[in-house]
């Protein structure tokens, strides 16, 4: 079975997805992010008011195209045109204290750990084939050959199956 064409890497911040993807650009996987996709494409848009820099995703998801195998890291990835979607996940109290290593607010970490224990991108109907790959306790290195046997072998569609809120 030929690989997708284009691979979404997404989770909540914190969860590993830059670290899994230059573990990818390593392994020779091509690779790029949906903020220099947007940047390409002159779709980000004011900084708003915590200066987040917002990306039109509907319009990125419209006009982008992936002619070559790309692995695309960035928590917004799996609303673009992709063949399969790797969810990362982490446990909340695990998020939360990564999230205070980057020195986030705590309105963004609440707002991130929340988003994380409701399941993430799954609200947001993911494209293509996914899989969840739990981040928590396993190191980086394991995760990415994980994520990479995973799509080497077809990319099977796995229903969701951690659930922070039953596990809370």
């Amino acid at each position: 079975m030929e690989p997708p064409l284009a691979v979404a890497l997404t989770g909540s911040p914190g969860t590993g997805k830059t670290t899994i993807a230059t573990l990818a650009m390593e392994a020779g996987w091509r690779v790029t992010t949906v903020t220099a996709l947007a940047e390409k494409h002159g779709l980000i848009l004011e900084p708003d008011d915590d200066e987040a820099r917002p990306i039109d995703i509907d319009e990125l998801a419209s006009v982008v195209e992936f002619d070559v195998p790309i692995l695309i890291d960035g928590h917004l990835s799996h609303l673009l045109p992709v063949g399969v979607s790797a969810i990362i996940r982490c446990a909340p109290s695990v998020l939360e204290g990564r999230l205070q290593s980057r020195e986030y607010p705590s309105w963004k970490i609440k707002s991130n750990v929340e988003w994380e224990m409701v399941g993430g991108p799954w609200g947001d109907k993911p494209n293509g084939r996914v899989a969840e790959f739990d981040s928590t306790h396993v190191s980086p290195q394991t995760l990415w050959m994980d994520i990479e046997k995973w799509i080497s072998s077809g990319a099977p569609d796995c229903h969701p199956y951690i659930d922070w809120l039953s596990s809370s």
